[in-house]
């Protein structure tokens, strides 16, 4: 079930997707239709005056919420709002989905329609620069964050949205893209995700691209 209410006092829209099972795959089939469903009501907000913020929150019933692997914020944060963006997301839905192959496919159609919606939005009268969950968070930023960092192969992902996100304006992507290399080491993925980083923020304070230098001196 999706409720979609417009709370005055954070600016924002919030779209909650109400589910009994984020474990079965029935369950999790469930929720990801009724996430689309949740996204295209959103999607109609976008571009209404004073609304600033658009949210997506998964509630699982009698699932505790889970504190995910990356937050910017101490637990209970006033300045997060009525939702906090960086568990509204319920990284434990993501994490069970992301265990099972059948459900990769879906996860990538389900970050496909986030793309959509951030370009959807260029073309709408925002009151904002790009879209966000808040104040400080991107759409779709605190999923691709926890995302990339479970698993490597969904750092290409989060490399394609750094050119999707308002950059100018970032907060927290650096030390989120600092765990990613902390987590996975240097890869591929995350050189890709380095020199993508370093090029879109237009700098290099947490100093990765000495860490790409230091691997090409040790394999020449």
């Amino acid at each position: 079930m999706v409720r979609l209410e417009y709370i005055k006092a954070d600016c924002r829209w919030v779209a909650s997707v109400h589910c009994k099972d984020i474990s079965s795959n029935d369950g999790i089939n469930g929720v990801f239709n009724e996430l689309n469903i949740a996204l295209n009501q959103l999607q109609e907000k976008i571009g209404e005056p004073q609304h600033w913020y658009f949210l997506i929150d998964i509630v699982p019933k009698g699932v505790a919420s889970t504190w995910p692997d990356f937050h910017p914020y101490e637990p209970g944060d006033p300045f997060l709002g009525a939702h906090d963006a960086w568990q509204a997301y319920c990284p434990r839905f993501w994490t069970n989905a992301s265990k099972n192959p059948q459900f990769r496919r879906r996860i990538m159609e389900w970050i496909d329609r986030l793309e959509e919606t951030l370009k959807l939005a260029e073309t709408r009268d925002l009151s904002t620069a790009g879209l966000w969950e808040h104040d400080e968070t991107q759409f779709g930023q605190p999923l691709l964050t926890h995302l990339a960092l479970s698993d490597v192969q969904f750092v290409p992902e989060y490399t394609r949205f750094l050119r999707l996100w308002e950059m100018s304006h970032q907060v927290n992507m650096g030390e989120a893209v600092v765990e990613m290399v902390d987590r996975h080491g240097i890869t591929p993925e995350t050189e890709a995700l380095i020199l993508c980083y370093t090029e879109v923020s237009d700098g290099d304070e947490h100093g990765l691209l000495e860490l790409i230098g230091h691997k090409e001196h040790h394999t020449a």
